[in-house]
């Protein structure tokens, strides 16, 4: 079995070491709370699962449309974001430069479809260095950015590196999957510019903000009809199921959860930030989502990841493998109260606190 780097290796580690399946896994950035009646929503779509989804997806890309607040016609749904990332590279025609350390998929995506990779690097600071990128335009034709920045957290705003890439005919790829849980999302949200900006290609999912990883739903969204046509015209069809289509009737009308949400996650990742940053040699760094990145000052990511496995039951993301950190980075989600007080309390016993 191929290792492909993510977090959410709970069944792995399980297996390795014996373990129940009783673990708290903080590896996988997912929201821990659900829409209400979601089951409900589910098992309604097992009514149409006797039959093809309509494979323009019209019902589903309106209802996407109508959250968002822009043309169905821009958007294409995928079996969550992974298979929007795909397809977008299946499609380019050019080289593609990502900014690091950023998820892996990108570049493994790019790999399997023959395209050429640049590494561009983000600061110290993990934020966009203008000039940096100015200097190397020549290099690529694509851009693929992280925002809200996996693994390190943190929201930018992007318009003026898209104004750049506009001016030099370059498109931007960005992954926004995080985004919701940014309390102040629509400030930082590229979607209010896709009708301005031809260049520019964003893909978002209902994974994480709506904790539904299994249920499989994500979309890409352009105003380049180029684009657009390009994927469709390689789609493969029927890859989004009759659940995931019809919780989008329910889901993006759920003003409350989507507010609740944010309110609490706002909250929490103040609590936590606070917390882990009176834990002695751990570097906390400031986030805007679901998930935290820390540096370590003692030991190393693998040796503090085995020892909350096999001593607390709990499983982090060794974050070691991501392009521009190294073992001294780990990175933990954000979960519900009680189970981030348990982290806090196993990590300050872990660094001899």
């Amino acid at each position: 079995m191929i290792k492909l780097g993510h977090g959410a290796d709970v069944n792995q580690m399980i297996s390795k070491y014996n373990k129940s399946e009783n673990i708290l896994d903080f590896s996988s950035n997912i929201n821990p709370y659900k829409p209400e009646n979601i089951e409900e929503y589910v098992l309604e779509g097992l009514k149409n699962s006797i039959k093809y989804p309509d494979i323009e997806y019209l019902k589903l890309r309106k209802n996407i449309s109508s959250y968002l607040n822009l043309n169905y016609e821009y958007i294409v749904p995928g079996n969550g974001a992974s298979e929007i990332i795909y397809m977008i590279m299946k499609v380019l025609n050019g080289r593609l430069a990502i900014l690091n350390p950023t998820f892996s998929e990108y570049e493994r995506a790019a790999f399997i479809n023959n395209l050429d990779v640049v590494d561009l690097y983000l600061n110290e600071d993990f934020k966009v260095d203008i000039g940096s990128i100015e200097k190397d335009i020549d290099k690529f034709d694509f851009l693929f950015v992280c925002n809200p920045n996996n693994p390190s957290g943190n929201v930018q705003n992007l318009i003026e590196l898209l104004d750049l890439l506009q001016k030099h005919d370059k498109i931007m790829i960005l992954d926004e999957t995080f985004m919701e849980f940014v309390h102040d999302s629509d400030e930082y949200s590229l979607v209010k510019y896709i009708d301005t900006y031809s260049n520019l290609f964003i893909i978002k999912a209902v994974t994480k903000f709506f904790g539904l990883p299994g249920v499989r739903l994500g979309y890409g969204i352009t105003s380049n009809k180029d684009i657009i046509h390009s994927i469709w015209s390689i789609k493969e069809p029927w890859t989004v199921n009759a659940f995931a289509e019809n919780i989008c009737k329910y889901i993006f009308k759920d003003t409350n959860y989507i507010r609740k949400t944010k309110d609490y996650f706002k909250e929490e990742i103040s609590y936590m930030l606070k917390e882990l940053n009176k834990i002695e040699d751990i570097e906390c760094f400031h986030t805007d989502t679901n998930f935290i990145l820390l540096k370590l000052e003692k030991y190393d990511s693998k040796y503090i990841k085995e020892k909350l496995f096999i001593n607390k039951d709990i499983l982090i993301r060794d974050a070691s493998n991501f392009k521009g950190l190294d073992k001294k980075y780990i990175r933990v989600a954000v979960k519900k109260r009680e189970e981030n007080e348990r982290l806090i309390t196993a990590l300050r016993e872990i660094m001899g606190v």
